[in-house]
């Protein structure tokens, strides 16, 4: 075969991928901080609307300002806006925690299960022919059998019985070769997690590997889902808690975790997390090399962890059969409009933003070093108003030394790691110089076949 007559072959190839590839969607709706008591100042903590400034009024529960979590009318205005957007081939929503505001955790167990089976009526009436897929976060109920009758219209038996035990569980799509698979990182956290014990924790370890060990041996791919997700916290902008290279897992849970990304990388096709309320994305090397990728989705909350973000909504695109993620659109509702108008509106797609020609690790890891770039501030500007969600174009107040703690947050997913890279900035960019060239070389003869 000569050359035109095997680049031809290529070709065909691709065209018969492209063709057979069945599209559809998915929403990404995260950390919505619901607060049942957003207008009740006897029972509120903090929220700035409650201290008797005529600027900050928020009637009707319509936001003004960043101080408060979510009221009942921005969460049913979400809904009503996800219900209105997505197209007819939406596949399933992933819901991945932190329903209640931290405000609650005074209250009743029982007014906490009232607020979620709420929140769970709005989400069941918007998404009334496709499955939401929960994850817990730390300031939701723990698993329960109040839980499991709540969410037993989207769950099977089988993952309802992992559910009840320890609040992870698995779904295999019956018309394609994707699995998905919501873990329980409250079972990890380095603070004091609510569970029945350590048994819970080390269950799920050793279910998840059985789960990708089953997977790998059905040729399946995988999604893995959970609130919280390994690596570094970044939401303070360079800040002493960024600096000190903690996240929301302890150490040993966020090593053991890369561990088994790094093993089972050739069958993870996404990895999808919230708690951060930003909007970023995670690189897992191995050996240098990235072989797996996380994208975190920002908050429906507005009130900030630290830093200050607008609500965010995300609508995914990929591929039915295989689970690769060709898109993203993000949504935004700017809460400081001053006619009090609550209005979503198109933030970016992800790979116009950024000019991706698809979305990997490859891609993403050549994404994170031009956002490292000394000589052109372009692409870090454009990911640090992504970060926040459009609450602030102004990236001035982010230096260069608080640029590179955000590139070493991206690349270094280990606490050490990020350590490192954060005390050491030329020896960070030193230790990539060598690895890079091969990976940009592959990539490069990715994109020649694919065009």
């Amino acid at each position: 075969m000569n050359l035109s007559s095997f680049a031809l072959y290529i070709t065909s190839l691709l065209w018969l991928n492209l063709t057979d590839a069945k599209i559809g969607y998915f929403w990404h709706i995260t950390d919505l901080h619901y607060d049942p008591f957003h207008n009740s100042p006897e029972f509120h903590r903090g929220c700035r609307h409650n201290r008797g400034s005529s600027d900050h009024s928020h009637r009707n529960g319509r936001h003004r300002d960043h101080t408060c979590d979510s009221s009942w009318p921005l969460i049913q205005s979400a809904a009503s806006f996800m219900h209105e957007r997505h197209p007819e081939t939406l596949e399933f929503v992933l819901w991945t925690g932190d329903i209640l505001s931290s405000s609650m955790e005074h209250l009743s167990d029982e007014i906490k299960l009232e607020a979620v089976r709420n929140v769970t009526y709005v989400l069941s009436t918007t998404f009334s022919s496709q499955f939401v897929f929960p994850a817990l976060g730390h300031n939701d109920p723990p698993p329960s059998r109040k839980l499991v009758e709540m969410w037993r219209q989207w769950l099977p038996t089988e993952a309802l019985q992992t559910f009840e035990i320890g609040g992870y569980y698995t779904i295999e799509q019956s018309h394609s070769k994707l699995r998905i698979i919501v873990l329980n990182s409250v079972l990890w956290a380095g603070g004091a997690a609510r569970t029945d014990g350590p048994n819970v924790g080390r269950a799920q370890w050793e279910w998840l590997n059985q789960v990708l060990s089953t997977a790998r041996k059905k040729s399946e791919m995988v999604y893995i889902v959970a609130h919280a997700g390994p690596g570094v916290e970044d939401r303070h902008n360079a800040g002493s808690s960024s600096a000190s290279g903690g996240g929301e897992l302890s150490p040993s849970a966020n090593a053991r975790l890369l561990h088994i990304i790094r093993s089972f990388s050739d069958v993870i096709a996404g990895q999808f997390y919230g708690h951060r309320h930003s909007d970023t994305f995670r690189l897992i090397y191995n050996e240098g090399h990235p072989v797996s990728w996380a994208l975190l989705a920002p908050s429906l909350t507005p009130r900030g962890a630290g830093s200050v973000t607008n609500p965010g909504l995300r609508l995914y695109k990929f591929e039915i059969n295989t689970g690769k993620v060709l898109d993203y659109t993000q949504y935004y509702l700017d809460v400081t409009n001053p006619k009090g108008e609550i209005h979503w509106s198109i933030e970016y797609n992800l790979t116009q933003y950024y000019g991706l020609r698809e979305i990997n690790a490859a891609s993403l890891h050549a994404l994170a070093e031009k956002i490292r770039s000394h000589h052109d501030r372009s692409v870090f500007n454009k990911y640090l108003t992504a970060l926040r969600v459009r609450h602030s174009t102004d990236t001035s107040d982010c230096d260069a030394s608080c640029a590179h703690v955000h590139y070493c947050a991206v690349t270094r997913a280990d606490y050490s790691e990020f350590r490192s890279c954060v005390r050491n900035p030329a020896s960070a960019l030193a230790s990539r110089a060598a690895q890079n060239t091969t990976a940009i070389i592959l990539y490069a003869i990715l994109i020649f076949m694919s065009s």
